[in-house]
Order: C-alpha cells, then structure tokens, then sequence
C-alpha cells in the first residue's frame, strides 16, 4: 500500500482558514458598480441667470459640469425645455443667443455635443404661426446638441415644409460608464402651433416607448419631460413595464423632488439658480440605484469664463439692438420710471404661490384703471409676471426691468361673471400648486388657501368683508389671454369673450398701465401684503 505523508496539523488549519477566508470573502463582496451622472436643467430664460448675474445661469452650469467630469465622472447633461423664449433677450434676438450659448457648454470649439439632450417646452412655440415654422428650422440647425421629440407630430405645409433634422430624435440610445441608457420625451400640450399636427398621448407614448428602449438593450430607461408634475405622476403609476426608471423635468419652475413607485421625479429651479445631479448606477444583479441631489448655482460657485464672456457679449449685443430699434440710445434699458421703498417680490416660487406686493400692485393697477367702468375684481394670472427676480428696496425700477416683467401683450378686458363661476376660477388657481403661471393675482376680494389639503373658503369682498355668494353678479378685469378663442385661457375654460363687457377702457395695456402708476407715483412706490390670500401654512388665518 502506497503510503501519503499526512501534512502538519497547524499547516492544515491554517490552509483550512485561508480557503474559509476567501469563500467567505467572495459571497460578502459588494457586487461590482457602474454608474454615471445626469446633470439637469430646465426653463432656463436667462443665460446670465437672475440679479445681474449673480446666481444661476448656464456659465455655472458649465463649471459644475467641468467639475464633475474632471473628477473622473461619466456625465450626460439634460435640459428639460423652455429656453428659446419667452424672455427679454428672446424678444430681441428670437432665441438665437440661447442656442449660440448652450453651443458652448461642452467645449469652446463648437463641435457637436453628444452628451447634451433637450426637449421642447411649451415655450419653444410662443412664435406658433404657421409662418414661423423656419425660425425654429433654424434654431435647431444652429444647434450642436441633440432634441428629443418622441410625442411630437410635426405638421407637413406645402409652402413651409416640415421640422426636421438628424439632430432630431424620437429616442435616443446612449452608453455612459458601462450602462445602456434609453431616452423619450413628453411635451405638454398647452400650446399647440399651427406647425404640430398634434401631440400623442403622454401614457401612451411612455407604454410604447419604456418597452422598447428595454427590448433595444437600454439597463435604464429615462423619460425627459415639461409636463405638469401630476402629469408626471401619472406616468410612474403606469404597469411596471411600462414606468420609467426616472423621470427628469421641467415646466413647474422651483424644484421638485417626488418618489412614486420607487422611481424618482425630478425637477430643478428655473434660470439655472440649481441644477439637478442624478447619480444613476447598477450592480452586478442589475439593481438600478437612482440618488437625487441638487445643487444651488449661487455665488459660491465661479462661472466658467468662456461662457460668461459668450453671456456678457450677448447681453450686451441685445440692448444695444432693442434701443436702435426704438430710435434711442444705446443705454435706453436704464431708463429709470421710478422708484421702490421697499423689496418688490417678483421672484417666480413666490408670485405665482403667495400673495405678494408686486402682485398686489399688478393686480390694484388693473383693477383702478377701470373703475369708471365699475369693475368689482382684477384677476391676473401670473404667468404673464416673468421678471422673475426681486427688486430691492430704494432701486430705481427700470424700462428693462418692465420689459422683462411683462414680455407678452397684456391687454385687459372686462367680463361680467356670478359668484359660482369666481369659485371655479380659484378652485383652478390653486390646483397643482408648484409654481404654475394660472396662479392668479387677485384684487377686490380676500379668501383663505389650505394648500395641504387643496381647498380655499372664506371667499368675500375686500372692503367690506361680506361673503361672495353664488349668485351676485360682478364685473372682474382680465386679460383678453384668459378669454381669448386662440388661446389655452391658462385653463380657465369657464370664461370667454362672449362675456365682455362694454368699457371704454378694454384693450389698456398692463405694462403700460403699470409703467405710468410707477412714473406718476412721487418719492417711490410702497405696496403691502395685505392678506388678500392667506396661506394656512404661513399665516394665523380665521
């Protein structure tokens, strides 16, 4: 018998140990993890960002995108629309500065930038005539980044053809830190150009589109969006198979952070004052791990030079064009009207959630200008207040200041209503309270808002504090928007133009009426909250 030689027994443990060790070690091991950033944007109106360039804007952007890839991050960058108009520069310019900007956020070459995808906004058809068809043709030519338009079917005229580009996509496959990451988009429906022969259902474009990115080898399928934030909600409570894995937004314009499903919303400030930075990463059982986080592009963070310089010489470019335009000189912006004694809130999250002064005083403006003609009620929505910033106590309120405030034609109508059909027009102005531009600014009555649970009540008239009932019958002002056949009226359906009333006064322009108050106004304008609207989550209401 062949005899083996038995090993030494402490030679034995230790082998024994070793090979414990490393199974042990080889099922307790993290599962290998791949990952890569989204750095988000939307309804970005001002390149330069808001108080003179002091926070926000896209030349921060590109420094927090230079520093995330600079340590050693895979980083794609998503705009989630809203940036060719409806601004003071766009005005000028018609979005051309925008599109010469963002050009620039990948490097100062102008090559294409792969890693650079936006969607439409409602306000990328602000210009909605058939006849500006080839503006936004050429918008999109300009471009060195990439569109999504998965919901979006463009209308082909005879005489201006159809929007099209290799630069515009229905979906778009992408491969960043070893993941396959699948991209759509949804545009809302709000505004619908003579050029778009229509829009295809939300659920139903994400029911087509989130199985097949899957089906084309997409790990993570991503849903570019500017829809309102319960549009969005409606999305991830679709069937598993057909929910997104994230959704990265815009429109509302404060940021947003909602978890459905397990599946993030996300959404940043508007102007770039934050950026979105998604951390997207799966293990080796494919687990999808998404980690939101925002970061606020305030004065701590240095704009990359390039860009700023790109912002600045547009900046400059646009005034100089608007006041050869008007005939004036070349510094005709800083034509002060008049003066503030205190902060004027204009800032977008407050004014379009709060009772504000520069509200107050929008609304009372309209509403005093048509006294003679009786009016009861001025109720104006918000959207048509862009400055979107504040205006400090003892400054001079400037033409740019106006301008940039009230970028749309703001005419006023008269309409005659009944107490039923104003508390319609509430009910509408307080529903998806995120910042949304149907916020109406409001003079001659005061009520009470439960934004926790979406109600109001307590609805009665300013000067008297008697209740509004049913059915009195009233004059309120608005603007011809709010009515207009051609329009979305904002949402409120329940007015229209058969209810004008005849006033002499009908067609006066807000902006103008607006612009004499505070030129007529000596020593400088001073309006108060005066609880009009009260907020039951920051005020002692009754």
């Amino acid at each position: 018998m062949k005899a083996y030689k038995i090993l030494n027994p402490s030679i034995l443990q230790i082998i024994i140990v070793l090979f414990l060790f490393m199974h042990l070690n080889a099922c307790t091991k993290k599962p290998q993890k791949k990952s890569f950033i989204i750095l988000a944007i939307n309804d970005v109106y001002r390149s330069e960002g808001l108080y003179n360039g002091k926070v926000g804007g896209l030349a921060r952007v590109k420094t927090i995108r230079d520093k995330l890839i600079s340590e050693g991050n895979e980083v794609i960058l998503l705009h989630a629309g809203d940036f060719l108009q409806p601004s003071f520069s766009s005005q000028v310019n018609k979005g051309e500065a925008m599109i010469d900007v963002m050009n620039q956020l990948d490097d100062t070459n102008d090559t294409f930038d792969a890693d650079l995808i936006v969607t439409f906004g409602n306000h990328e058809f602000d210009k909605s005539k058939l006849k500006y068809l080839p503006l936004l043709q050429q918008r999109i030519d300009e471009s060195n980044f990439l569109w999504l338009d998965s919901n979006i079917n463009w209308l082909h005229d005879e005489e201006f053809g159809v929007i099209q580009s290799n630069k515009l996509k229905k979906w778009i496959l992408k491969d960043k830190g070893g993941i396959t990451i699948g991209f759509y988009s949804l545009t809302t429906d709000m505004t619908q150009p003579d050029y778009i022969a229509s829009f295809d259902d939300i659920l139903e474009v994400s029911k087509h589109y989130v199985p097949f990115l899957k089906a084309k080898g997409a790990d993570v399928v991503v849903a570019l969006t500017h829809l309102q934030l319960n549009d969005d909600k409606k999305i991830l409570g679709l069937d598993k198979e057909y929910r997104p894995d994230l959704i990265v937004g815009g429109h509302e314009h404060y940021r947003q952070l909602e978890q459905i499903n397990n599946n993030w919303i996300v959404k940043a400030d508007a102007d770039a004052l934050s950026a979105a930075a998604i951390e997207v990463s799966i293990d080796s059982t494919s687990n999808i791990s998404v980690l939101p986080t925002f970061i606020d592009l305030d004065e701590n963070i240095i704009p990359e030079n390039h860009v700023l310089q790109r912002i600045l010489n547009w900046k400059q470019k646009t005034s100089v064009n608007y006041c050869q335009d008007i005939n004036e000189s070349s510094d005709c912006l800083e034509l002060a009207y008049g003066s503030t004694k205190v902060d004027l809130i204009a800032e977008e999250s407050e004014i379009r959630r709060f009772e504000t002064n520069m509200g107050n005083f929008i609304a009372d403006t309209a509403k005093q200008e048509f006294e003679f003609c009786h009016a009861d009620i001025a109720l104006i929505n918000s959207g048509s207040v862009r400055l979107n910033y504040n205006i400090q106590a003892g400054s001079s309120i400037t033409r740019k200041h106006i301008e940039g405030m009230f970028p749309y034609p703001s005419d006023l109508k008269q309409i005659k209503i009944n107490g039923s059909i104003l508390k319609q027009m509430l009910t509408h102005t307080i529903d998806l309270w995120t910042a949304n531009g149907h916020w109406l600014l409001v003079s001659g009555i005061k009520y009470t808002h439960n934004p926790e649970n979406q109600s109001f009540n307590n609805l009665r008239w300013a000067d008297n504090n008697k209740t509004i009932t049913d059915k009195e019958t009233f004059t309120i002002i608005v603007p011809q928007y709010l009515i207009d056949a051609n329009t979305d009226h904002d949402g409120y359906d329940m007015i229209d133009e058969s209810m004008i009333q005849d006033c002499d006064k009908n067609g006066s322009s807000l902006k103008q009426l607006v612009i004499n108050r505070i030129k007529n106004t000596v020593g400088g304008i001073n309006p108060q909250i005066d609880g009009r609207i009260c907020n039951t989550l920051r005020n002692q209401c009754n």
